[in-house]
């Protein structure tokens, strides 16, 4: 399975059910106050009265008294480093590099998605001392001080290298807590030789709903905020984390025609599904799709696979590193994170992911040069300035949670 899909089912539970979340220390007080409900100058309150980070409302995480970052000048602590991440999503060649130059082990543990890596992080189980997260549940694991801080002294890299809309990022206004480690957008692949392509639809997102004698052929993501987010756009609605009933309800509603349209399939398999013409048309990730030369059948170009994204306005993300507040090598810890943002590095993982790391240095046009991506597929390419201004699925309420996940429910049950 390919690294990003090991991810997709992190949204599957929740909260307000006692998911992971409620093991985290100090959760449950901040789930008794009835936190998601509570408003601050319009702004919706996450755990611990953190507001929820929207684009225009840009948050800075508190550090909280007991959880402050190291000291500086510090010397790396020994091996083993244990890292905690999903499965196959960082490239061992960069994980030899850093044993080799820090003379220490490294300990990679993998989990299937973050429900599974909070349980382990929060009963105390299992220690590590780095862990891969997402946005989503930055807020809810610095209200529970499952993260610690960080010391940006010893992170050079991250102000040299990295985006500065990354750098210090609209959710961790200073990076208090998190570097970034790569960006991806969510599109729309298709077969080339199979069916039209979305640009000769007035609504690209109509292809789903509007090509003939595609059924059986048709994918989305198996993730309801993935899926019922292109339904929103589709809808031209940019607010793809609204809580409104009504659309939302009408976005699970345009999946459920699908359904009777062409038996659409619910699925993580993008990356090998349309390389073989399992799938003629899917919503899909886009580095899956830089990848896809990898699992072409032989004797099948890769340029028969096409990837669409909207110029401006589509869905964009980005996944996080952070140090755990147990950490036995924090220091260690702060030097792999530096080290992954390094620029050699950065593109060795690309190379292995797919996925871009934000790095100013790397130029798109370069990557196709290279042969990192086909030229066929230079739109799974990401660029800065369209990470600050297309739209990012973010947390929601608990009202939000329950009225998405039920939305979704309906739908794959075929209401």
């Amino acid at each position: 399975m390919h690294p990003r899909e090991r991810r997709s089912t992190r949204r599957r539970f929740l909260l307000s059910a006692a998911g992971a979340f409620a093991a985290v220390p100090g959760a449950k007080a901040s789930l008794r106050a009835g936190m998601p409900l509570a408003r601050r100058a319009g702004v919706p309150l996450g755990p611990g009265g953190i507001p929820l980070a929207r684009r225009d409302h840009p948050v800075t995480l508190p550090i909280y008294h007991g959880n402050e970052p190291i000291a500086s000048g510090r010397s790396p602590e020994k091996g083993p480093l244990e890292v905690f991440t999903w499965s196959a999503y960082i490239n061992p060649k960069v994980v030899k590099e850093f044993e080799q130059h820090y003379n220490v082990k490294v300990t990679v543990t993998s989990f299937e998605n973050e429900e599974e890596a909070l349980s382990k992080l929060t009963t105390g189980a299992v220690r590590f001392d780095v862990w891969f997260a997402t946005v989503e549940y930055l807020g809810k694991v610095v209200a529970g001080k499952l993260i610690q801080p960080l010391n940006h002294r010893y992170l050079p890299n991250l102000q040299a290298n990295v985006w500065p809309s990354l750098a210090s990022p609209y959710y961790d206004v200073g990076s208090r807590y998190t570097v970034p480690y790569v960006v991806y957008t969510t599109g729309i692949a298709w077969r080339r030789d199979k069916v039209k392509a979305p640009t000769t639809f007035a609504n690209p997102y109509d292809i789903f709903w509007q090509t003939p004698r595609s059924s059986g052929k048709v994918a989305v993501i198996d993730d309801l905020r993935e899926a019922l987010g292109m339904a929103l756009l589709r809808r031209r609605v940019v607010d793809v984390n609204t809580e409104s009933p009504a659309l939302v309800n009408r976005a699970g509603a345009d999946l459920s025609q699908l359904t009777r349209l062409v038996n659409v399939k619910v699925n993580q398999t993008d990356y090998q599904d349309i390389p073989s013409g399992a799938t003629w048309i899917t919503q899909a990730y886009s580095g899956d799709m830089a990848t896809s030369a990898a699992y072409m059948p032989k004797g099948v170009p890769v340029d028969v696979v096409g990837f669409w994204r909207p110029q401006q306005g589509g869905m964009i993300g980005n996944d996080i590193i952070t140090v755990l507040r147990t950490a036995k090598r924090p220091v260690l810890a702060h030097h792999f994170l530096n080290f992954l943002l390094d620029r050699k590095h950065a593109l060795e993982n690309f190379s292995f992911l797919g996925y871009v790391p934000p790095q100013k240095s790397l130029d798109p046009q370069s990557l196709i040069a290279q042969g990192y991506v086909p030229k066929s597929l230079a739109s799974t390419i990401v660029r800065e300035e369209e990470f600050r201004h297309d739209r990012t699925l973010l947390p929601l309420t608990i009202a939000g949670e329950v009225l998405w996940q039920n939305a979704w429910s309906k739908f794959k049950a075929g209401g």
